[in-house]
């Protein structure tokens, strides 16, 4: 092994070993709960909640935490206290408004109480997240392909638009699509995806103009997006795939731009891939993309000088609908949702390798599309 090999596994099992590992976790599912084959069997009610134990891997099986219309995505507060949810109305022409849910947790018994819930500003929102400082909260509209922000109270609640973002195409035939929101490691910047203009837009907060959009080559189009922890790259799930786009991120000036693309299945494989979910291991030495028509979860190792990835391997779980996954804060755990087959596969993660492998038995829930630890 060379000497930097050597020290990047030293750094990322040190990273790995500051971790906070508490002896129970919750564990919260996003769901679709309408039917139709392009969503679930219509079983689900909202979201659910499971009891985790990280040094075992236990996992309860899902409990109801909150009735709630197609919880698609959620996000947790910074401070563990609130939940936020996009309910993502199925209308395809985006004219019936998505909503936003708030709720409280409860400690205790992991249950979830409803704050307030009020228009996302477009039509099926898809993707939401809250800012570090746990100010502000943002949505991606998928079907009018707009972002929105809206502040957050201090009791958690959502409060008044503070701002709208909405994406245009020159060409009528092209459809916009804003499939992710996220903010800066510095909170200055809000960056957004777009599947239908296969591109990057990066806003400024603080009112100065804009940073330029970066247009992705190949047609990748960018779904979802995750920084490294080192703040200078990020990357990117191309659902044209198969493949992760990695980028270099110039924090001062929110450029970015590209610095590599790997494919995200076997050269082998010529059937059609649509990677949808990207997570960044804690360590940082691995970044995660999962594959739906593969029904892999593809892990990549992140060159620790460069940036760019290399395929390991993309494993297959079990099951149908690879639309989402997450890793615990630990890093030992990695949990694959299936949404077509509605099951979610706990995987173990061997962080000196990169590999992944089956722990027990798959656990039944309709249509889960998302995994959130609190």
């Amino acid at each position: 092994m060379s000497q930097m090999l050597s020290r990047r596994v030293l750094i990322g099992s040190a990273a790995a070993a500051a971790l906070p590992a508490p002896t129970q976790r919750w564990i919260y599912w996003g769901t679709y709960t309408a039917g139709g084959p392009r969503y679930g069997t219509g079983e689900s009610q909202g979201i659910y909640v499971s009891r985790f134990e990280p040094s075992s891997g236990n996992v309860g099986a899902p409990e109801l935490a909150a009735k709630t219309a197609n919880p698609s995505y959620l996000a947790v507060h910074p401070n563990r206290k609130y939940l936020y949810s996009v309910n993502e109305h199925i209308e395809m022409d985006g004219k019936t408004p998505g909503e936003l849910t708030a709720f409280s947790i409860d400690p205790a018994t992991g249950k979830l109480t409803e704050l307030n819930r009020g228009p996302s500003g477009g039509g099926m929102p898809c993707h939401i997240a809250v800012d570090r400082a746990g100010k502000v909260l943002a949505t991606a509209n998928w079907a009018t392909g707009s972002a929105a922000l809206f502040k957050l109270r201090r009791d958690g609640r959502i409060g008044e638009a503070a701002g709208h973002y909405q994406h245009t195409a020159a060409d009528p035939a092209v459809q916009v699509h804003c499939h992710a929101v996220v903010f800066s490691p510095d909170d200055k910047f809000l960056i957004e995806t777009d599947t239908g203009l296969n591109s990057i837009f990066v806003h400024r907060r603080d009112g100065r103009p804009d940073a330029p959009p970066l247009k992705l080559v190949n047609k990748a189009n960018p779904r979802h997006l995750v920084f490294h922890p080192n703040g200078k790259w990020a990357y990117v799930a191309n659902e044209a795939g198969p493949g992760c786009t990695a980028l270099r991120y110039d924090a001062k000036s929110g450029v970015f731009a590209e610095i590599g693309v790997t494919r995200t299945v076997p050269s082998g494989f010529t059937g059609r891939v649509t990677p949808a979910e990207a997570v960044m291991h804690p360590s940082g030495r691995y970044v995660l993309i999962s594959n739906r028509g593969h029904e892999s979860i593809a892990v990549l190792d992140v060159h620790p000088v460069s940036g760019v990835t290399r395929l390991i391997e993309a494993f297959q779980p079990g099951g149908a609908g690879a639309r989402s996954f997450n890793v615990d804060p630990s890093g030992k755990w990695v949990f694959a949702l299936m949404q077509r087959t509605n099951q979610i596969f706990p995987l173990r993660f061997d962080v000196s390798t990169g590999k992944l492998s089956r722990e027990g038995e798959p656990i039944a829930l309709p249509a889960p599309v998302c995994a959130k630890f609190v």
